[in-house]
C-alpha cells in the first residue's frame, strides 16, 4: 500500500476539520502534556506562522497519523510525529517517514528521549534505520507550559547540518522559534 502525505496548511484548515480532529486525538494520546503544547496552539501556529506545517499521513485505507514540523532556513525540525493507535506496528510509520524524507532536500533535526528503557531505545533504532544519526549533545527541551520542567532529550539528524555540534546555535534556533524560550 502506498502512503501519501496530504499537507494541511492555513488555507485549508476549515476544509479539513475532520482530519484535524483525528490529528488532535492522536496528538493528545501519543504525547504526555509535558511533551506537547495545547492543541489550540498548534492550530494557531498553522494559521499564523508560515514556517510551521502539519502533514496528515494517509493511505488508501484512510488516516494513518501526522507530522508537525518547522521549515527553517538551513534545516527542517520535526516537532511531533505519531501514528494512530489503531494503525501502529504495521510498518506504516516507516513508510510515512520515508515518504516525508523524500519530499525535502534540507537536512532534518528531531528530538528523542534519552535511551533509558526499551521503548526509547526502539524509537532511536527506528530513526537510525531511516538514516538518522544520534547525537549525545547535552540538550534539554524547554517547557511547553509555565511551571513545567525542562526535559532531558537527545537530538537526531538526517542529512548534513553543518553546525550539528554547535549545541548553542541549535538551542537558539529551537528555543526561540519553537518554544518561545529565551535563555
Amino acid at each position: 500500500m502506498k502512503t501519501s502525505i496530504v499537507s494541511v496548511c492555513k488555507y485549508s484548515l476549515a476544509d479539513n476539520a475532520h482530519l484535524i480532529q483525528k490529528v488532535e486525538s492522536t496528538y493528545n494520546a501519543a504525547f504526555p502534556p509535558v511533551e506537547r503544547r495545547d492543541f489550540s496552539l498548534v492550530v494557531d501556529l498553522l494559521s499564523n506562522d508560515s514556517r510551521f506545517f502539519l502533514d496528515v499521513l494517509m493511505d488508501p485505507v484512510g488516516y494513518i497519523g501526522f507530522i508537525t514540523y518547522w521549515d527553517f532556513e538551513s534545516f527542517i525540525y520535526i516537532e511531533h510525529f505519531a501514528i494512530d493507535e489503531k494503525r501502529r506496528n504495521s510498518g506504516l510509520g516507516g513508510k510515512a517517514l520515508h515518504t516525508f524524507l523524500q519530499k525535502t532536500d534540507k537536512p532534518i533535526l528531531l528530538e528523542v528521549e534519552p535511551p533509558v528503557d526499551n521503548e526509547q531505545i526502539r524509537r532511536i533504532a527506528f530513526y537510525n534505520r531511516y538514516g538518522f544519526e544520534y547525537h549525545s549533545l547535552p540538550y534539554k527541551q524547554p517547557p511547553y507550559r509555565m511551571g513545567d520542567p525542562m526535559l532531558p532529550m537527545c537530538l537526531m539528524s538526517f542529512g548534513d547540518i553543518p553546525f550539528i555540534n554547535d549545541i548553542q546555535k541549535i538551542k537558539t534556533i529551537l528555543y526561540q522559534n519553537v518554544y518561545n524560550w529565551y535563555e
